[in-house]
């Protein structure tokens, strides 16, 4: 098909919403009508136009090098261990900084501002750059935004894959893989890890972002509205959002990594619990109201939809037991005794949970 063949405007379109090149833009999301493609963009600060994001401080205090038995006196002493042991590193920060240099330095190289396809800007998204990642570090999701300019848009706006297929010829023939549940991005494998996700998209006017589908569609995404919303959740929610992480990679990582986040945003958001206490609070409401939650930029619909039924069995039943040994846990805490809440605790995360004594 001719990228000129005109579209009519798709069935089913409400009065609230606008089309733009067969994109349907619900008006809840849209941006202001101030917003150009010019305007300050919220993921490439205008004092660093390289799109590097500022380090987040650590939530925890520094515990010291974990060797031999992780032995601890009191319940949040193990939690600040553990939130120690599965979150990223100095250096692996550093790597993850690498990569989206690198990734910046080449893009720019292939697309400057005046050739037909000109780069915007370069970010960390995903956990990586929520700073909600827990180790091993093995992959680094990388957005890669264009700008609409010179044709840009009309040249691919009828058939997304062919941006995914343009940079990828470009940068030398990388694998094109699914992201998320409908997204497409290429996957650029390192000799030693984290390989890169690198996943283009276009700075859309009214849309904010959209990136390609698998079908030759575009999807709208708000990666700064999710940074900005994990960023205002506060540290504990963040903290307690990898410490589910690791709970769900002991039971066998049958939750997305994002919809975990948003479970925990919505039910912790404003509370002022204590780790604890909001893990055993997440429990409780997955046990009780199950896991269906709407998309924090309001962007997509419930988060839930890709889980299978044969994993709802599984997933059912650790989550029961999470329940009941967190609230135990945190009576036993709140009694003072401090010893059969770390163990308590110990059957919910497993062998990684360090050990009183």
């Amino acid at each position: 098909m001719s990228v000129e063949t005109p579209r009519g405007t798709p069935a089913g379109v409400r009065p609230g919403e606008v089309t733009y090149d067969h994109l349907i833009i619900p008006s809840h999301w849209r941006r202001s009508n101030e917003s150009t493609p010019d305007a300050p963009n919220a993921l490439f600060p205008a004092d660093d136009p390289a799109g590097h994001q500022p380090s987040m401080s650590p939530i925890n205090p520094a515990t010291g090098a974990m060797t031999g038995p992780l032995l601890v006196g009191t319940t949040a002493r193990a939690f600040a261990k553990l939130d120690d042991l599965i979150r990223l590193s100095v250096e692996d920060k550093a790597v993850i900084a690498a990569r989206r240099d690198e990734a910046d330095r080449a893009l720019r190289a292939i697309f400057p501002p005046r050739c037909a396809l000109p780069l915007v800007g370069v970010a960390t998204i995903g956990s990586a750059g929520r700073d909600t990642m827990i180790s091993p570090l093995d992959e680094v999701d990388i957005f890669a935004v264009f700008s609409a300019a010179n044709s840009a848009w009309k040249r691919f706006r009828w058939d997304s894959r062919d941006l995914v297929l343009c940079v990828r010829n470009a940068i030398g023939g990388e694998r094109i893989q699914t992201i998320g549940s409908r997204g497409q991005a290429l996957r650029i494998v390192y000799d030693s890890p984290p390989d890169v996700h690198l996943v283009p998209a276009f700075d859309h006017p009214r849309a904010g972002y959209v990136m390609p589908d698998r079908v030759g569609g575009w999807l709208p995404t708000r990666p700064e509205r999710h940074l900005s919303w994990m960023a205002d959740l506060g540290p504990r929610v963040m903290s307690a959002v990898r410490l589910l992480k690791a709970w769900n990679r002991v039971c066998g990582s049958h939750l997305r990594s994002f919809h975990i986040e948003a479970l925990a945003g919505q039910v912790l958001a404003g509370r002022g619990l204590n780790t604890r206490q909001g893990l055993a609070e997440v429990f409780r409401h997955m046990d009780e109201d199950g896991l269906a939650v709407a998309d924090p930029a309001d962007v997509r619909g419930d988060l839930s939809g890709y889980v299978r039924p044969e994993d709802l069995e599984v997933l059912g039943e650790n989550i029961r037991l999470a329940r009941l040994y967190s609230a135990k846990a945190v009576a036993a805490e709140q009694a003072g005794n401090h010893e059969e809440a770390v163990a308590l605790w110990g059957s919910v995360f497993g062998p990684e949970f360090p050990t009183f004594g």
